[in-house]
């Protein structure tokens, strides 16, 4: 049989046109779906760099709340061990019906003359391990007690008026009555009182507010109520003394 070789070939070009025409159909929807797939690219960086902003905004405005909430954390834990080592001084007291003298000049943990109170209150059963603070310096190591929170049993100092107290001199004497003019301690009397090394001022203020309501400033020494401290020194710091209790 013949060919009809024109229609062949017209055939065979209409159909290498087909292809061609699908080839760039197909071609163009890749190419658009790359443009697609680039400016969602794209988008999703500027998404993650708004997102990262928000967070720096964030991050700068709640940062000094929350360490504020923690630091008042901090002082509130601290009342709420002075007031449980109040109850266990008590507890002591009625049972031995005296008080040993422990002026925390020395550098051991044990119930000696030089050593700690809270010593004491450990072995006889009254508390469960020495005291410790959320606020000041906090160690249990050899080194000098004068360095590290303790706590004090001494003889008082009958005075009206309270000298300022520094970071080695204090708790013996305190203004309970708020008055220069009245001791409140009798002459033999032995006070207690907790020894806190190295307390950010602001927790001493803060800690003065929860004990004594004083809404003190600056920098100087607070010698009135139950919670007294020293001038700051270079770092911002004070000793701060808490009375506990006097017999």
């Amino acid at each position: 049989m013949g060919w009809n070789v024109p229609g062949l070939v017209g055939l065979a070009l209409h159909q290498n046109q087909n292809r061609q025409g699908k080839s760039m159909k197909t071609n163009h929807q890749k190419n658009n779906q790359n443009r697609m797939q680039r400016a969602s690219a794209a988008f999703t960086l500027i998404e993650i760099i708004g997102v990262v902003a928000v967070i720096a905004i964030l991050a700068a405005v709640l940062t000094p709340r929350v360490v504020s909430v923690i630091a008042r954390g901090k002082v509130s834990a601290t009342a709420q061990s002075l007031g449980s080592l109040k109850t266990a001084t008590a507890d002591y007291v009625g049972k031995y019906g005296t008080l040993p003298t422990r002026d925390g000049t020395g550098s051991t943990n044990a119930a000696v003359s030089t050593g700690r109170f809270d010593s004491d209150l450990v072995t006889g059963g009254f508390t469960e391990k020495l005291f410790s603070a959320s606020i000041g310096t906090q160690t249990f190591d050899s080194s000098a007690l004068t360095g590290r929170i303790h706590v004090r049993s001494q003889t008082a100092t009958s005075a009206g008026s309270v000298t300022a107290p520094t970071a080695t001199v204090g708790g013996v004497n305190f203004d309970l009555d708020r008055s220069a003019s009245s001791a409140d301690f009798t002459t033999g009397q032995m006070v207690v009182s907790a020894f806190l090394p190295g307390v950010a001022l602001t927790d001493a203020i803060a800690l003065n507010k929860i004990l004594d309501g004083d809404d003190n400033t600056g920098t100087g020494a607070d010698t009135t109520g139950r919670c007294i401290y020293s001038a700051a020194a270079s770092d911002n710091t004070v000793t701060v003394y808490v009375y506990i209790a006097h017999y």
